[in-house]
């Protein structure tokens, strides 16, 4: 009779391992991807600023519910830090605050 308990105790601790298994591999690949977009950000700014060695991002805010980010950028050497917006979708900056992207998602 324990034999049958301990077998029925491994078929239910089974599932339960299965599902925190999967939530684990969703928000840690949620996680990880995210660590990703700052590198992206940083690497599209720097293609549009060529003298510039790194790029320093602050200010992150996440709009669009997921799909932008706003921020502010600081290329090394420079004392001030200039506004952009990044999208996912389509994995392009805009460094120019005058354009439609960067009003409409980043100017409340």
């Amino acid at each position: 009779m324990n034999g049958f308990r301990v077998f029925t105790m491994h078929n239910a601790l089974i599932p339960v391992v299965a599902i925190a298994l999967a939530a684990l591999l969703i928000f840690g690949g949620e996680a990880i991807s995210e660590s990703h977009v700052d590198d992206d950000i940083s690497a599209l700014i720097a293609k549009q600023q060529p003298d510039a060695e790194g790029i320093e991002l602050r200010n992150l805010k996440t709009v669009q519910k997921g799909y932008g980010t706003c921020g502010e950028y600081r290329a090394s050497g420079s004392d001030a830090y200039a506004p952009f917006y990044y999208s996912k979708v389509n994995e392009r900056v805009t460094l120019d605050t005058t354009s439609f992207r960067y009003r409409n998602h980043c100017q409340h």
